[in-house]
């Protein structure tokens, strides 16, 4: 029996009425308990027997439906291969060339077709695992996810990843975080990223309320509502929160958390009094955050960890099956990415005189190699090179960069500059471009006898075939050619 099943079986039996997830339909926020998400399981997985050990796509928002999907295919079925909902359907059809799936479970949300395959809708899907129906379950069973990343190159890949490497760092996480039943975790991270879904599969190992979102424009109600213990984020989401803080009562925050740091030399706690109106704003029952996908800057890390709201930095990636490091309370440096976890190695190959080299790991999670390629120049069958520069003090992970040029926005996602740049110089009259990351915008630094408008209508063009996390935001013109 695969693990994601068993926990979900454990609860339902010891914890009936305590809630699995938490998540909206339509302007409402709905539950229900592991009872019933046991049943749904059951039921989804019965009515896809016909695709038992195949590979099942997932294309969607962060639903119940979805989640449902997720566990039942990789609990009871085959194989769930996840799809970025933000990619355009050129793509999409590029990852079906490297793995095709048996079926596609689409959100009825996204407006795209796939022609020559077997789809059900997220309507359908709701339909099902309320159908009550019950099949046996295989005690030697256990799903394989399949994730698509741009790896360290910025081409597409396509991971696969056997259970005992999603899920292999799951009770070391549960024991370092120390996230209790009661606890509850709002996932607005979508949950074909594989930060979100270690977040999820620990939720589930743990027995918490998983709160599902996917619209970051409500993140203000879903905290206001559903008052989440633990939040999982990336670095935009944090920096923007401090941001509107400090735009509303900058100078007051800044005069209290002084007073609050005096307070706390003496031993007096009182950030909960001092900054009530922040705790109110997580919902009030703010245990800690997770800050993934690049380095929160430390000004964001401090301020939270200052009024009581710690946010913890963690390191990995896709091949790695999530987490290589993290920082916990009392295992915190927020100048480093983490602690490296037991179930790691990490070596620093090549390091220069200040110990700075190429960050390599080894372990039970690491990936087999990308699908459909026999070699790969960054993984050797024993260690995976990140493609990132750090080096390792008192067992601590500290990243510097990227090895190479992929750029690592605050949202997490890995953009190519020569994928940009290419797009951008279709236009014969653009010679020159370079695409950079600035304060966590893309913006392109073009060559042109082109005016401002000119650039900008054909950059317009480009970005209009880009999902959104591609797209330019500014330019600037750095040379005028004479014609």
């Amino acid at each position: 029996m695969s693990r994601l099943y068993e926990k979900i079986e454990y609860y339902a039996q010891h914890a009936p009425d305590h809630k699995a997830f938490t998540y909206r339909v339509s302007e409402q926020y709905e539950s229900i308990d592991y009872v019933t998400l046991r049943d749904y399981v059951d039921s989804l997985s019965a009515q896809l027997s016909d695709h038992a050990s195949q590979t099942i796509a997932i294309l969607g928002n962060n639903k119940l439906e979805y989640a449902v999907s997720l566990l039942a295919v990789l609990g009871r079925v085959g194989d769930a291969l996840l799809i970025d909902k933000e990619l355009g359907r050129e793509d999409i059809l590029r990852i079906f060339e490297t793995c095709r799936p048996d079926l596609i479970l689409l959100d009825d949300a996204i407006n795209l077709s796939f022609e020559g395959f077997s789809v059900l809708r997220f309507s359908e899907i709701c339909e099902m695992m309320r159908g009550g129906q019950k099949s046996k379950v295989d005690p030697d069973f256990a799903g394989s996810l399949i994730l698509h990343t741009s790896g360290t190159t910025g081409e597409p890949k396509c991971v696969r990843l056997s259970e005992a490497q999603y899920y292999g760092v799951i009770p070391e996480l549960n024991q370092k975080w120390g996230v209790l039943p009661q606890h509850s975790c709002l996932f607005i991270i979508p949950l074909y990223h594989v930060y979100a879904l270690t977040s999820l599969f620990h939720g589930l190992y743990a027995g918490i309320e998983n709160i599902l979102e996917w619209d970051y424009k409500r993140i203000d109600r879903v905290l206001k509502e559903t008052h989440p213990c633990l939040f999982m984020g990336v670095p935009l989401m944090y920096n923007r929160i401090k941001d509107a803080i400090f735009e509303k009562a900058g100078a007051r925050i800044k005069v209290a958390v002084a007073l609050s740091n005096l307070l706390l030399k003496l031993g007096i706690d009182l950030r909960k009094k001092l900054f009530g109106e922040i705790y109110s704003y997580f919902g009030g029952q703010y245990v800690f955050g997770v800050s993934a996908g690049s380095l929160l800057p430390y000004p964001t890390s401090k301020f939270f960890h200052d009024v009581g709201l710690p946010i913890y930095n963690v390191y990995g990636m896709t091949e790695t099956s999530g987490p290589v490091a993290i920082n916990y309370q009392g295992h915190d440096r927020y100048d480093s990415v983490g602690e490296i976890l037991n179930l790691n190695e990490v070596v620093i190959r090549n390091a220069d005189e200040n110990g700075v080299g190429q960050v390599c790991v080894r372990g039970s999670n690491v990936f087999d190699g990308y699908l459909g390629e026999k070699e790969s120049a960054n993984f050797d069958g024993e260690y995976f090179y990140t493609g990132d520069l750090g080096y390792v003090k008192d067992g601590f992970l500290y990243v510097i960069g990227r090895e190479k040029g992929i750029l690592v926005g605050a949202n997490g996602k890995n953009v190519s500059p020569e994928e940009l740049n290419r797009k951008i110089l279709e236009c014969n009259r653009i010679h020159d471009c370079n695409v950079i990351l600035e304060k966590d915008r893309l913006v392109a630094i073009v060559n042109t006898e082109l005016s401002e408008d000119e650039v900008r209508n054909h950059l317009d063009k480009v970005n209009q075939s880009l999902p959104k996390y591609k797209r330019i935001a500014d330019f600037r013109i750095t040379q005028k050619n004479v014609k």
